[in-house]
C-alpha cells in the first residue's frame, strides 16, 4: 500500500470506488478489448515474468520462466451459465472453469513427466527431446494495430551433436478467439540439420484439483480429405495422420479446442487414462535454420 500511496502523491494514481471504476472502464473501452498485462516480480528480485490476457473469448497466462508456456487457460468463449450458491450445482465454488491451470493440475513439472496440463513446445533431433518448459526466457510486448504481441528472446537448445535458437512470437488478435504462435530456427551449428517441432497442448477441465469425468469428450484429426474421431474412454489411445487440425470438444464446459496449422503437417491427439485425466493435441514438422512454424490455438463455443 505504501508503493500505491508514493504514486498517488506523485499524480501517477488516482483511487476510486468500484463504482467510480466501472463508469471509467465503460466509458473508454469496447466489448472486444482485450486486457493483457506482462508482469514482472518486484519483491524477490527473480525477475520472473508472466503475461496476462484476458478478452470476452478467453484467459490466459504464459509463464518466461517456462519459455513462454500456457500455464492457464479458461474458455469464455463457452459463455457458460455458472449459478452459484445455497440452491444451485454451486453451493461454494464461483470459479470459471480452465482447460489448463498449472497449479492445480501439476503442469510439466509431474510425476507423470509431461502430463500435467500446458501448452507448450517440443524439439526432438536423433531420439533426443527438449521441452522448452525448460527454457527460461524475457519478453517484450508491444501494441500492432488491433494485436498484441509478445516475443521472447532467444532459447538455445543443446543436443548431443546440435545446437539451435529458438525465437517465439505469441499474437491475440483482437476479437479472434485464437493465440497465433510462431516458432523459429534463428541459428543452428548445422544450417543443414533438421529438428522436429511439436506443438502442443495438454488440457482437461475442471475448477479444482480433483479429476472431472472426462466421458462425453471427443477427440479428432482433420486432413484434407479424411478425419477420425473418437470418444474419450480412459484407454490411453493415440492417433496422427497428415492434416490441419487436431481438434477436442468438452461438452461439460461447452468448448471447442482447435490445435491448427498454417499448412499440411503431422496432427495427432493422445487420450489420456484414469491416472492422468488429460488429453493432448499436437502438431509435428522438422524445420531447419531460418524456417518457422505457426500454429493457432482456437477456442469456440461447441453447440
Amino acid at each position: 500500500m505504501a508503493y500505491y500511496a508514493k504514486l498517488k502523491n506523485e499524480g501517477k494514481l488516482e483511487d476510486m470506488t468500484m463504482a467510480e471504476f466501472a463508469d471509467f472502464y465503460r466509458a473508454g473501452h469496447t466489448y472486444t478489448q482485450p486486457e493483457c498485462a506482462l508482469w514482472r516480480d518486484i519483491l524477490y528480485g527473480s525477475d520472473k515474468q508472466y503475461f496476462w490476457y484476458a478478452d470476452p473469448y478467453m484467459r490466459c497466462c504464459l509463464d518466461m520462466n517456462q519459455g513462454g508456456a500456457m500455464i492457464d487457460l479458461r474458455p469464455y468463449a463457452a459463455k457458460l451459465y455458472w449459478p452459484v450458491g445455497i440452491g444451485t450445482p454451486h453451493v461454494q465454488d464461483a470459479s470459471y472453469p480452465f482447460l489448463i491451470q498449472a497449479n492445480y493440475r501439476a503442469g510439466y513439472f509431474t510425476h507423470y513427466a509431461g502430463e500435467g496440463t500446458i501448452k507448450s513446445c517440443k524439439l526432438t533431433h536423433k531420439g533426443e527431446e527438449v521441452d522448452l518448459c525448460l527454457c527460461r526466457s524475457w519478453a517484450h510486448f508491444e501494441k500492432q494495430g488491433s494485436a498484441r504481441v509478445l516475443t521472447l528472446d532467444p532459447v538455445e537448445i543443446r543436443f548431443a551433436d546440435l545446437t539451435v535458437k529458438v525465437v517465439t512470437t505469441f499474437t491475440f488478435e483482437e476479437g479472434s478467439s485464437a493465440v497465433k504462435t510462431t516458432r523459429r530456427i534463428v541459428e543452428s551449428s548445422d544450417p543443414a540439420a533438421k529438428v522436429e517441432l511439436n506443438e502442443y497442448i495438454t488440457a482437461c477441465y475442471g475448477t479444482t484439483e480433483y479429476p472431472e469425468d472426462m466421458t462425453g469428450i471427443t477427440l479428432a484429426l482433420q486432413g484434407e480429405n479424411e478425419s477420425r474421431c473418437i470418444a474419450y474412454e480412459y484407454r490411453c489411445r493415440e492417433d496422427q495422420m497428415t492434416g490441419k487440425a487436431a481438434v477436442a470438444v468438452v461438452p461439460p464446459v461447452e468448448t471447442k479446442v482447435t490445435m491448427q496449422a498454417a499448412e499440411e503437417m503431422q496432427v495427432y491427439y493422445k487420450e489420456g487414462y484414469a491416472f492422468s485425466p488429460m488429453f493432448t493435441l499436437g502438431l509435428k514438422k522438422e524445420i531447419g535454420q531460418d524456417e518457422e512454424v505457426t500454429t493457432w490455438l482456437k477456442l469456440e463455443k461447441a453447440n
